[in-house]
């Protein structure tokens, strides 16, 4: 079987304690485990499947260090997740269940912030708490006092935040309350590790990510000569998807009689009247009936193997609930290269997609219920509705990129919504408004102000340039008010 190659180990999760791991997981998860030790020998991951990795580092704050420095030296994933069993301080919260810290400390008070995202879905009925302190040694019967101002205790999470803090890994926390430091503490603890290794494999459990159904969705308006392109390029797909949803939004072309030329292939839907690329997309999800979706615009083409690509990637990191494939561009017929800043990147892509879109509808595969969960495409927006959405998703959630040049993405014509609207960044201020408004986490607000700021002064420049001194007036009542 082929080796796993340390670069393609995405996904490290850490545990303490060889018990803490249900035997049957490597088996049933297709996920390696390893000692620290075995790795430090040469050991190497056997499932070449997979790009998750765990690995049992010890117990104490010195096994936990020592763990953590070797993966940022020889495999520098993009996420690190310390999972485990945790002592529960304070009383009003349950053992039995998962919790998730804000802060870390040290036996010092030292304190790290914690990356409340994850990189896995969420587990059911997370709890999360204000603070975790790492202490050197576990103490069974009363706590020390200095400990009361804690929620919980453990004893590597500081360690390993702290080697990881600054290096472009992310660090991320997820603890199960197995026992109040008590008298009866050990019992607790030993009770409490069959529910927790029975959430473990919940946790790496990810359904519908070895052959997973899939709705390709074809929105499309006047494109009579685009759309024959598109939809062949679906129906000649390697892995074939499940079903082939074509919207038809409003066309007044000859698109009708193409979508109706494929007779049982595709599933046609009719809107009405020209309603916008989110109101086709999301008639599209409605009637989807796939854990999956794919998008494709009409005037794009996926080579042969996209989705099968996509499949495999996913097959390997079956964490990602969105990801998309590398694309070639083509303007006005001929090839063209992304400049740097169009460079697509796997993992937490949310703070450099503010400044600019970095998800194509074309190239995305992305989980139903993820959509739903935030609000699919907004029918509001004339342009940058894709825009919107991914960064609405990208804040909570990675995204995967699987490397093929898998699509074809033409553009130059005039039909394109860039080309119709001027000043496409007034429909970014107005998402980034939207976004600033939810948003609840001081560092977030601050990110999101800056791009916006930066936003509102190219728009109130060429407003004033063009003489729409009203429109200026306006965005700079809007800069104002962030300064405020």
């Amino acid at each position: 079987m082929k080796r796993t190659d340390p670069a393609d180990i995405q996904l490290v999760i850490t545990v303490a304690l060889k018990k803490e791991i249900p035997r049957d997981l490597p088996a049933a998860r297709r996920v390696p485990v390893h000692t620290l030790a075995a790795l430090k020998s040469g050991a190497r991951p056997q499932d070449g499947r997979s790009g998750i990795l765990v690995l049992i580092t010890g117990a104490g704050p010195e096994a936990g260090r020592e763990a953590a420095c070797w993966i940022r030296g020889n495999l520098k994933p993009l996420y690190v997740l310390n999972v485990g069993t945790c002592g529960l301080l304070n009383r009003r919260y349950r053992p039995g269940r998962w919790i998730m810290p804000r802060f870390v400390l040290n036996g010092d008070g030292k304190r790290l912030e914690l990356d409340a995202r994850l990189p896995v879905p969420y587990p059911a009925g997370v709890v999360n708490v204000h603070s975790l302190v790492s202490v050197k040694k576990a103490v069974l019967g009363n706590p020390p006092e200095s400990w009361r101002a804690y929620d919980s205790v453990d004893m590597e999470c500081y360690a390993q935040a702290e080697v990881f803090a600054d290096t472009g890994i992310s660090f991320h926390c997820l603890k199960f309350g197995t026992d109040y430091s008590g008298r009866d503490a050990t019992a607790e603890f030993n009770k409490n590790l069959v529910p927790f290794r029975e959430e473990f494999m919940k946790l790496l459990h990810f359904p519908g990510s070895r052959r997973p159904g899939i709705t390709a969705i074809i929105p499309v308006f006047n494109r009579g000569h685009t759309v024959k392109r598109a939809i062949d390029s679906v129906l000649s797909q390697s892995y074939m998807p499940g079903e082939v949803i074509a919207v038809d939004d409003g066309s007044t072309d000859d698109t009708r009689e193409i979508l109706e030329g494929y007779g049982d292939r595709i599933t046609r839907i009719y809107l009405p009247r020209n309603s916008g690329p989110s109101a086709a997309r999301n008639r599209g999800i409605e009637n989807a009936r796939t854990e999956w979706i794919a998008f494709l615009d009409s005037d794009d083409f996926w080579e042969r193997d996209k989705l099968k690509n996509q499949v495999e990637y996913l097959g390997r990191y079956p964490f990602y609930q969105i990801l998309q494939s590398e694309e070639i561009w083509i303007r006005n017929g001929v090839r063209v290269n992304p400049r740097r800043y169009h460079r697509k990147a796997a993992g937490w892509i949310w703070e450099p997609s503010l400044r600019r879109c970095l998800v194509s509808p074309s190239a995305v595969l992305v989980k139903k219920d993820l959509l739903q969960r935030h609000g699919n495409f907004d029918e509001t927006l004339p342009a940058c509705e894709d825009y919107d959405l991914w960064l609405r998703i990208l804040r909570r959630h990675p995204a995967g990129l699987e490397p093929s040049p898998s699509v074809i993405k033409y553009g130059g014509h005039g039909d394109q919504l860039s080309s119709m609207y001027h000043a496409m960044d007034r429909f970014r201020v107005r998402s980034l408004a939207g976004l600033l408004e939810a948003e609840s986490h001081p560092e977030y607000k601050r990110k999101i102000i800056h791009v916006l700021s930066e936003k509102l002064k190219i728009l109130i420049n060429g407003c004033e340039k063009r003489g729409k001194l009203k429109d200026a007036r306006r965005y700079r009542d809007i800069l104002n008010s962030l300064r405020d």
